[in-house]
């Protein structure tokens, strides 16, 4: 057995053999000192040599000594490091298992279920809460039963189904499934399972959270209850509110129509006070009517979204004028802005975002006792065949309470208590206004503060038809020969410094056969006022010596003149257009100048000669514009009420005969046609709308030839859309 000696007890050695070394040397110097006493010459080189050697020994050994003693420090400080590594490892394995038993812990008592599956399902690990549920113990799991084989036939055929799939993205999210525990009961889970892959990309297992939606499901069941028994009550109420609704119209509609009929005749001052009164009720009554009507057609899923081609400045014409006398009555300024980039048709329900529009300035003129309503339309985005546009109702009314913004488009709700006793309604308006933002795909908010007014904000999107180059000349054509022999006997002031915009406007109104004259600036504008007659002024806001606000203030006020007066300004802002109408000007066009826009507003206040008459009664067919002159006998505010009692009863009329129609019943349509004949008499009786009515209601009623009745009905939605559009034809106009 060979003997290995350690460092340490090698160099103890060595120091030993030093020491007997040196001990000898010593006892050898002694002797021949001894001997060279006694005078034998040779000691004396033995003996020198012998005290080199012990000298050299002396410091071998004290080298030694110096190498053992750092030795032994180094040995010292190693043992202390392991002896610390000892401990740290100690510790970290006593902190691993405690984790690790935490996290064990965690694992099979979590309150959900973790399972690893191999690539052909079968289980490879399971907590112990999944155990749990279906009853099994672990070494009846792992290796022997597949996931497919604890679900529900259903479930299983569900797995199979998603799972290429699931291989291919990796993830299912929150599957729902149905466990089947040992002893056969359903176990409702939701799934959550991610795949795992090798480094060549292939499927190898999958994880997976399992949680138990026993009690998520009972809540929805309990909740889908408790809705569909709400369900079935509203039901019933809408169904006998609409009910009462159509049998209280009827007679409504006689009250209002022989009202009417009073106020043609010759009245004393009491009684026409009395007629207006009972006309006055009689349309709030209606108007009440018929928004239970909407509210109730709304949730019974019968309003349907119309699209078709209408003009969007024909249409907010229409509603200045329509708003025009109740504005006017509360001292009230309406100005309705639309950015002249937004083209002028847009394919949409025109009739559902008047009826949005009615209702909104109808509140706005309601809660609004000084200041006005402004109206501003902005396109948001614009693609080449369609245009989102952002709609603003804004007021300087009571406002609306903070604590009322989030409910006030909820039915019946209002923004005070005691609104519905100061200012009527039902509290219906603004949820119809929702409901139907919401069925254009659009969206709706409100901005107000109590005392500050309020801002209704509305998005929706329309389609726009693009123009073929045929199409753009035909337009450039209409807009310029448009303005021909329209404005006999008018004279215009055009106050414009710049000389380019001057002969911009000599070149247009010349091509219009439209007499004017030209200012340089406001001063002289005022000069040219005090001379002579105009019929309007046409004002540039940015000019020296007398700026476009100053001159429209002085106009107004030392003038004491009610011209109608257009601003024009490169500051295209609607917070610009704003300023203008605060300066007394009537309406407001942004430069560039578009002359179809120009045209508008020219027509919109000086178009009122009986050429205009004669011109548009031409190009009317479904409205006998003679009989509807002679009844009105120049009322504009009773043309505004014809035609706004008949947008609120017409739409519902000729939906109600779509569904007829759709339906076959032949009772039904018969009953319509005579309803809706009523409706469009105001137009006249000649017309095309009424003579198709009249031949679908003997058809309808004798049944005698039903395929010549329902291709009769299938020009009903192509009159009705032409007679909208004449009315909006008719009101932008404005004959009266």
């Amino acid at each position: 057995m060979k003997m290995k000696l350690q460092p340490n007890y090698l160099i103890a050695l060595i120091v030993l053999l030093f020491v007997v070394f040196i001990a000898t040397g010593f006892m050898l110097q002694v002797r021949l000192e001894n001997i060279l006493a006694h005078g034998d010459p040779r000691a004396a080189s033995v003996l020198t040599i012998s005290r080199i050697l012990t000298s050299l020994s002396i410091i071998a050994i004290l080298f030694l000594s110096v190498v053992i003693i750092r030795r032994l420090q180094r040995q010292q400080a190693l043992i202390k490091e392991l002896e610390l590594a000892h401990n740290n490892e100690r510790q970290f394995r006593q902190n691993l298992e405690k984790v690790s038993a935490e996290i064990h812990d965690l694992y099979n008592n979590a309150p959900c279920g973790y399972h690893s599956l191999d690539k052909d399902g079968y289980f490879q690990a399971i907590n112990q809460t999944e155990l749990n549920w279906i009853g099994y113990k672990r070494e009846e799991v792992i290796g022997k039963l597949r996931f497919i084989d604890v679900l529900d036939d259903a479930s299983a055929a569900t797995i199979k189904r998603r799972f290429p799939q699931f291989i291919k993205n990796g993830e299912l999210r929150e599957i729902r499934l149905s466990m089947m525990s040992k002893k056969g009961f359903i176990i409702p889970v939701s799934l959550h399972a991610i795949a795992i892959y090798n480094e060549q990309d292939e499927f190898i297992s999958s994880r997976s959270t399992v949680f138990d939606v026993s009690e998520q499901e009972k809540i929805e069941e309990e909740l889908k209850d408790a809705k569909r028994q709400a369900d079935e009550s509203a039901h019933v109420k809408e169904q006998f509110l609409a009910n009462m609704s159509h049998e209280i119209r009827t007679p409504i509609n006689a009250v209002i129509g022989f009202t009417n009929l009073l106020q043609k005749t010759s009245l004393t001052q009491e009684q026409e006070q009395f007629v207006h009164l009972v006309q006055s009720a009689s349309e709030s009554l209606l108007t009440i009517i018929n928004d239970i009507l909407d509210i109730s057609k709304i949730e019974a899923g019968m309003l349907r979204i119309e699209k078709s081609p209408f003009s969007l400045r024909g249409l907010c014409s229409s509603l200045e004028t329509m708003f025009q006398h109740k504005v006017q009555e509360k001292n009230l300024s309406l100005s309705i802005y639309i950015q002249e980039k937004i083209p002028d048709t847009l394919t949409g329900d025109a009739v559902r975002l008047t009826q949005v529009l009615v209702n909104l300035i109808s509140n706005a003129i309601k809660f609004t006792q000084e200041g006005g309503i402004s109206i501003v339309i902005i396109p948001i985005h614009e693609t080449d065949t369609s245009i989102r546009l952002r709609f603003s109702v804004k007021d300087s009314g009571i406002g609306i309470s903070p604590d009322k913004l989030d409910s006030i488009f909820d039915r019946f709700e209002q923004g005070e208590t005691n609104t519905t006793r100061k200012y009527g309604g039902t509290g219906l308006g603004l949820s119809i206004v929702r409901n139907l933002i919401h069925l254009q795909e659009g969206s709706i908010s409100v901005k107000s503060e109590t005392g500050n007014g309020t801002e209704f904000l509305f998005e929706l999107e329309y389609e726009i038809l693009p123009m073929t180059d045929s199409e753009k000349n035909r337009h450039h054509l209409e807009v310029a020969e448009s303005g021909n022999g329209l404005f006999e006997g008018v004279k215009i002031l055009a106050v414009e410094d710049n000389q380019m915009n001057q002969l911009l406007m000599k070149h247009t109104f010349h091509s219009w056969n439209l007499h004017f004259e030209l200012a340089e600036n406001g001063q002289q504008a005022i000069d040219k006022l005090q001379r002579e007659k105009y019929d309007l002024v046409l004002l540039d806001i940015q000019m020296p010596i007398m700026d476009g606000y100053l001159a429209a203030k002085t106009i107004r006020h030392e003038l004491k003149s009610n011209i109608p007066i257009i601003a024009m300004t490169a500051h295209a802002m609607a917070g610009e257009r704003e300023k203008c109408l605060s300066h007394g000007m009537n309406d407001y066009i942004s430069k560039p100048i578009q002359e179809k826009e120009l045209l508008h507003l020219l027509k919109k206040y000086l178009a009122r000669q009986k050429h205009s008459f004669e011109l548009l009664k031409a190009s009317l067919h479904h409205i006998n514009l003679d009989f509807l002159y002679d009844l009105v006998m120049g009322n504009s505010a009773f043309l505004n009420n014809i035609i706004r009692q008949f947008l609120n009863q017409f739409p519902g009329e000729m939906d109600s005969m779509k569904e007829a129609v759709e339906k076959k019943n032949t009772k039904q349509i018969a009953t319509l046609a005579h309803h809706i004949q009523s409706t469009v008499s105001v137009f006249g009786r000649n017309t095309p709308f009424f003579s198709l009515l009249e031949k679908i209601e003997k058809l309808a009623h004798t049944r005698s030839n039903p395929v010549q009745l329902y291709a009769e009905c299938n020009k009903l939605d192509e009159y009705r859309q032409l007679l909208l559009k004449e009315i909006n034809q008719l009101l932008s106009h404005n004959i009266l």
